[in-house]
């Protein structure tokens, strides 16, 4: 198996699992917000495992978001020292503009936020895209090679 294919089957079971437990967090939420005498909320499975890998894919495509996921893989990075050196192309010390930026890749699955000790990390769907990602320009030249 190819380096590419390694990273890209490793990015699709990343984003498999991420779907399941986002799917399970649904149906708890829906099954929490419950009324009495309403009717129950059916869930279906995720069907967007493209549309998400696309997005994940373009997202992490771009340089900025490359450069902060590979800032804040392990073991994290603390808040304060990533909204000083001005990441994401965002100005140095602007903490609520990083707070929103890190809030979308949060929900996307790429990083978490641990508030408690106030670190962004890098989660495993994070790091199968970012080593997709890298692989991709290999590839790309590579293929050019063989032309």
């Amino acid at each position: 198996m190819s380096a590419a294919t390694a990273a890209t089957a490793a990015l699709d079971d990343a984003i498999a699992a991420w779907l399941s437990r986002q799917a399970a967090a649904e149906e708890r939420l829906t099954s929490f917000a419950f009324r009495e005498g309403a009717p129950g909320v059916d869930v279906p499975p995720p069907s967007s495992h493209a549309a998400l890998r696309r997005w994940i894919s373009a997202t992490v495509g771009e340089p900025e978001v490359a450069a902060f996921l590979g800032l804040v893989d392990d073991p994290g990075r603390p808040m304060a020292e990533l909204a000083s050196s001005g990441v994401l192309g965002l100005d140095p010390g602007d903490r609520v503009a990083l707070a929103a930026r890190v809030g979308v890749l949060a929900a996307s699955g790429l990083v978490a936020r641990d508030l408690e000790r106030d670190r962004v990390v890098l989660t495993e769907l994070g790091r199968a895209a970012l080593a997709a990602a890298d692989e991709a320009p290999a590839q790309a030249e590579r293929a050019e090679a063989a032309r």
